[in-house]
């Protein structure tokens, strides 16, 4: 939610300042108010094409896990999500959570960077030790 609101917030406060600006002179008014939809247009089309931006890096975040788990799990088998609302609300970039099915109470979290998948946590259930977890990566 934070990244939003600062994004709104510089949105409103950019018009609300050409705006003020615009009452004080004479001319340019019509260059002012020019700015002002520029920015409005541009404002639409980023919130517009974001959401296809980040599911793009999604699916090819979420491939590159894959490609990584099966290289080094061949015979495991394991399923991969994400929250795409949790990426809109932090500054933390891309997580991929995976569920391995032999030990469905541990969440593994993988991230890409550059371009190398790592491990970057891994969540336990309440009732297991932190030492449970067989699919962590010690690199």
């Amino acid at each position: 939610m934070a990244i939003k609101a600062i994004e709104l917030f510089l949105v409103i406060g950019s018009i609300f300042f050409l705006f003020l600006i615009s009452f004080f002179l004479r001319n340019g008014k019509k260059l002012l108010y020019s700015f002002i939809v520029i920015i409005l247009i541009s404002y639409a089309v980023f919130l517009t094409i974001r959401p296809h931006i980040q599911d793009a890096k999604y699916d090819k975040y979420t491939q590159m896990v894959e490609e990584h788990l099966e290289m080094k799990y061949p015979n495991a088998s394991w399923e991969t999500s994400f929250d795409k609302e949790e990426l809109l609300t932090t500054a933390y970039g891309y997580q991929i959570k995976v569920k391995f099915a032999d030990e469905p109470t541990v969440l593994y979290v993988y991230k890409i960077e550059n371009d190398k998948v790592i491990q970057a946590y891994v969540s336990y259930n309440e009732n297991h030790h932190q030492n449970d977890g067989k699919y962590v990566e010690r690199d």
